[in-house]
């Protein structure tokens, strides 16, 4: 039934949390997992200089590098082979259509991410998949 989970990863505690609970239920179901960072885009509220904003974004990719090969890391310490996406763009429409293209049959999730100023205005990342995506979705603590 669950053959595909999809795992979005920020760094933060609850979406390593969630990483670590999708690897445990991909053992007991052999499910793949799909460990994901979306990349926001940077705001375009000042006029940069072409190359601090080319600059900026290699800074953003190497740190979803990092945060993905932290995620890579603790699929090896478990024996799970993880497949590595990052996309670009606003987090919680990007996973829930990457879910959607993809046919993944849930979305493993941490139920706070880590910018917790831009949630209290916005509303969570989490919240949102919740309530927009036809996949099932499992919101770790």
């Amino acid at each position: 039934m669950f053959s595909k989970l999809l795992v979005p990863v920020d760094g933060s505690e609850n979406s390593i949390r969630a990483l670590e609970a999708a690897i445990f239920l991909s053992k007991k179901i052999d499910a793949h997992v799909t460990v994901m960072h979306v990349m926001e885009k940077p705001p375009t509220l000042y006029i940069h200089p072409q190359k601090e904003l080319e600059e900026l974004l290699q800074n953003y990719r190497r740190e979803a590098e990092q945060i993905l090969e932290k995620c890579e890391k603790i699929g090896n310490r478990n024996g799970v082979e993880l497949k590595r996406v990052i996309i670009e763009g606003d987090v919680a429409s990007k996973i829930i259509q990457y879910a959607e293209k993809e046919v993944f049959d849930m979305i493993v999730m941490g139920h706070r991410g880590s910018g917790r100023f831009k949630e209290m205005v916005l509303g969570s990342v989490s919240e949102k998949v919740l309530h927009q995506t036809k996949r099932s979705v499992l919101i770790v603590r």
